[in-house]
């Protein structure tokens, strides 16, 4: 019968091994990095099923929000703008809605808004909230092209202004050279 101490320090060995070769593995699996991103799915505007995957080789500004909260309703022009300026093949801003209603809702407010160069993606369901690990909206995500999270800002913003397009562009940078 195995002691209760070496039972133990088998134990550590075991895991010491085998949780970086589970983590090589993923690694391999990825393209040589490990996804840490929780698979996270909504559906666009016409109801067809999405997930954040669909947007793997570019950086994402993912941003929590809904048409009831105050806070996101103010930022949401300027996340329009941002991509409106910063929109292309690196790099999207993505809005996604956690709006419980029909999505009619969220359509009305683009319009009202005059939101035209955000996407419409919806999660009525709120299941990114916790897979985000969102405590509070509007809550925006940047991610890097292989979906792991760079950077975290809780609360409204200004993303369209001089300052935070900086930011932005410090983070993808340090993201992308390492440093």
């Amino acid at each position: 019968m195995i002691s209760r101490r070496r039972w133990l320090g088998a134990s550590v060995v075991i895991l010491g091994i085998a949780a970086p070769a589970a983590y090589l593995g993923l690694a391999r699996r990825f393209g040589g990095q490990a996804e840490f991103r929780p698979a996270v799915t909504f559906e666009d505007v016409n109801g067809q099923p999405r997930s954040l995957a669909d947007f793997r080789g570019k950086y994402v500004l993912l941003n929590v929000w809904a048409t009831w909260c105050p806070p996101c309703v103010k930022e949401m022009p300027s996340l329009d703008r941002l991509q409106a300026l910063k929109g292309d093949t690196r790099f999207e801003v993505v809005a996604l809605s956690v709006d419980r209603k029909d999505p009619q809702l969220v359509k009305d407010f683009y319009l009202r808004a005059n939101i035209r160069s955000l996407g419409i993606y919806l999660d009525r369901e709120a299941r990114s909230m916790s897979a985000l690990r969102v405590t509070g909206l509007p809550m925006t995500l940047l991610l890097d092209p292989s979906g792991v999270e760079v950077a975290r800002w809780a609360g409204m913003r200004e993303w369209d202004k001089r300052e935070m397009m900086r930011e932005i562009d410090e983070r993808i940078t340090e993201r992308s050279t390492g440093r």
